[in-house]
C-alpha cells in the first residue's frame, strides 16, 4: 500500500497540471458600460475553459483625471500580487496607463479598442515583442455617407463628444479626413450638451453621437449614460447617428455603420489564445471589423426616411 504523502503528491501534480493560465483583464472603463460589457463577453467566448479570468476595473470613464494614475498604481499593485501569463488590456486609458510597465515586467499584453497608434503610448514609439492587440477605427466616412444617402439634401454634418481621452483621439481622426461638411465638438458638462442638441437644427442636418459616458452635472459628477442617449433622442429635432452598435435603437440613434464591442473582444481573445499556446509566436496588430450597416425601424419611421433597395439588403436591423 501506498504513503498516503505519495497520493497526495500525486493529486497535488495532476491539479497543477489541469491549472488554467492566469489572464488578467484590465478595462479603461467599468463592467456596466455597454462598450465593455459586449467586449468582455467576446473575450469569455474565446476563452472560457482556456484561461482563468480575472477582472480590474481602472474606471476611467466615471472618476476625475486626477485619480487615474491612482487607479493604475492600485491595479498595477494586484497584478504584482498575482502575476497573470498575460494581460489584456481594454482601450487607450488602459494602455497608456500599464501597457509599458507590464511590457516591463515581460508579461505578454493583448490590448483591444485602441484609436491612437498603440505606439505612442511606448518609449521609443515602437511596440515591445510581446505586445499585440486589435485597433479601434471607426467608420467614419462610410458613415458620413450613409447620412447623405438617407438625408439627400444634407450639407452640414456635427459630430459631438464628450472630452475623455478617446474623443480627442477621435476628433483628430476626423479632422484629418478633411471631410466637406463635417464639423466636431467636444463637451464636458451635461448641461452644455443639451444646449448643443436642442440648438444642432439650426445649424446642421444631422449630428453623430460619439463618446459621451465620461459627461459630469453641475455638480461634476458622473451622468448615466443610457440617460444621456435617451435624453439626446427623445429632445434632438434633426436625426441621430452613431458609430457603435450599442448606439443605436428604438430610444436611441437611428443608426450608422457601425463596430461591435464583442468583435474587438472576440478577436482580442483569440489573438490571447494563440499567444498562450505559442508564446514564442510574434502576433501582427488587426484591425476590429469593417462595420455593419444598423438600422433602428423606429427611428427610419419616425424620420420618415427613404431607403433605397441597394442599402435595404445591408442593412442589420433593430426595433
Amino acid at each position: 500500500m501506498r504513503p498516503s504523502w505519495i497520493l497526495l503528491a500525486g493529486l497535488l501534480w495532476a491539479q497543477a497540471a489541469l491549472a488554467l493560465p492566469l489572464v488578467t483583464v484590465i478595462e479603461s472603463y467599468h463592467p456596466e458600460n455597454s462598450w465593455d460589457k459586449d467586449y468582455l463577453q467576446g473575450i469569455k467566448s474565446k476563452l472560457d475553459g482556456v484561461a482563468e479570468l480575472s477582472f480590474i476595473s481602472l474606471d476611467t470613464k466615471r472618476l476625475p483625471t486626477s485619480e487615474h494614475l491612482q487607479q493604475a498604481r492600485m491595479a498595477l499593485a494586484q497584478i504584482q500580487q498575482q502575476p497573470p501569463a498575460l494581460a489584456i488590456l481594454g482601450d487607450d486609458a488602459a494602455l497608456a496607463l500599464l501597457g509599458p510597465k507590464l511590457a516591463r515586467m515581460n508579461i505578454p499584453t493583448v490590448f483591444l479598442g485602441v484609436n491612437a497608434a498603440p505606439e505612442r503610448y511606448f518609449e521609443g514609439g515602437k511596440l515591445p515583442p510581446k505586445v499585440t492587440g486589435v485597433l479601434e477605427r471607426p467608420r467614419y466616412k462610410p458613415n458620413f455617407a450613409l447620412i447623405r444617402e438617407l438625408l439627400p439634401h444634407t450639407r452640414r454634418i456635427l459630430v459631438l463628444m464628450d472630452e475623455e481621452r478617446s474623443a480627442h483621439i477621435l476628433r483628430e481622426d476626423i479632422l484629418q479626413l478633411h471631410a466637406d461638411g463635417v464639423e466636431v465638438q467636444l463637451i464636458s458638462a451635461l448641461d452644455g450638451w443639451k444646449k448643443v442638441i436642442l440648438s444642432a437644427h439650426e445649424n446642421y442636418d444631422a449630428v453623430v453621437i460619439g463618446t459621451y459616458q465620461a459627461l459630469v452635472d453641475e455638480t461634476y459628477r458622473n451622468v448615466d449614460a443610457d440617460e444621456v442617449m435617451r435624453w439626446s433622442q427623445a429632445n434632438s429635432k434633426i436625426p441621430l447617428f452613431g458609430f457603435w452598435d450599442f448606439q443605436i435603437g428604438r430610444n436611441a440613434a437611428v443608426g450608422g455603420v457601425v463596430l461591435t464591442g464583442f468583435e474587438q473582444g472576440a478577436q482580442a481573445g483569440s489573438m490571447a489564445k494563440l499567444q498562450l499556446q505559442h508564446p514564442v509566436q510574434t502576433l501582427p496588430l488587426r484591425y476590429g471589423g469593417s462595420g455593419r450597416v444598423m438600422l433602428s425601424r423606429a427611428q427610419v419611421e419616425r424620420w420618415k426616411l427613404s431607403i433605397s433597395p441597394a442599402l435595404r439588403s445591408r442593412i442589420s436591423w433593430l426595433p
